[in-house]
């Protein structure tokens, strides 16, 4: 009986020490903040981009006045707008790295915040996303 106490007892203290995680936000892509807009870019696998803006907690929000232009090797992309963001047109071409500008408008008085990242698809070997919206250290 002691030692099915001392068991239970473990595990709860155990469980009591254990800090509270973040919840955690289910981003793929990558994500670009700047002074409180939150938006995830992301290249599906059929390599259409994907603009969709974050409320506070992560989820998808509503557009808005919201404007994007994304350059990709020096050349506009076509965007659909959506919802809660944009949608490539037309497919990303297969150029390897290149070099990509996202530039997003609050409004359309607004000063663009500009989002530099390199096109590469390969997968991290730690992180295990795409190089894009690799979130490592190296």
């Amino acid at each position: 009986m002691k030692a099915f106490l001392l068991s239970v007892l473990s595990i709860c203290a155990l469980g009591a020490a254990e800090p509270a995680k973040a919840p955690a936000v289910a981003l793929v892509g990558r994500l670009l903040e700047a002074s409180g807009d939150k938006a995830e870019f992301l290249i599906k696998p059929s390599r259409h981009v994907v603009v969709t803006f974050l409320d506070a907690a992560g989820k998808p929000a509503a557009r808005g006045e919201r404007s994007v232009v994304v350059k990709v090797d020096g050349k506009d992309l076509a965007l659909e707008p959506k919802p809660e963001g944009f949608l490539s047109k037309e497919p990303l071409a297969a150029k390897e790295p290149a070099p990509i500008v996202v530039q997003v408008r609050t409004t359309a008085d607004d000063k663009p915040k500009n989002f530099r990242l390199t096109l590469n698809t390969a997968i991290c070997g730690e992180c295990k996303r795409a190089e894009y919206a690799c979130i490592c250290a190296h």
